[in-house]
């Protein structure tokens, strides 16, 4: 959705985050905080905020060159441990980044 130009900080720190021997895990988060939204907008009548990312998982999984299955299971990770929460509809699912402003 958003595919505007500029940049994401990462902090050396994300070294010792506990998925990022992960690779899938650590793909997607990737993928998720590059993809986000940076301000918020509007979707097929819905309010996107900032840190969110309408999608799905053929979606996911063509853009990060994962299966579903390892889509499915590295989001199942991310959720587990807070940095992302996920809200599925018949049509799309959004997925936000919780400490997106961090």
């Amino acid at each position: 959705m958003n595919k505007a130009g500029g940049f994401i900080t990462l902090h050396r720190k994300m070294t010792e985050w506990e998925w990022y021997k992960d690779a899938n895990t650590k793909a997607l988060f990737l993928h998720l905080l590059l993809t986000a939204n940076f301000a918020d907008t509007r979707f097929l009548g819905k309010l996107i905020k900032r840190g969110q990312v309408v999608t799905s998982f053929p979606s996911l999984a063509s853009e990060t060159g994962l299966s579903i299955q390892n889509v499915r299971t590295a989001l199942k990770h991310l959720i587990s441990t807070g940095e992302v929460t996920d809200k599925s509809t018949r049509q799309y699912r959004i997925i936000t980044v919780v400490k997106y402003d961090e």
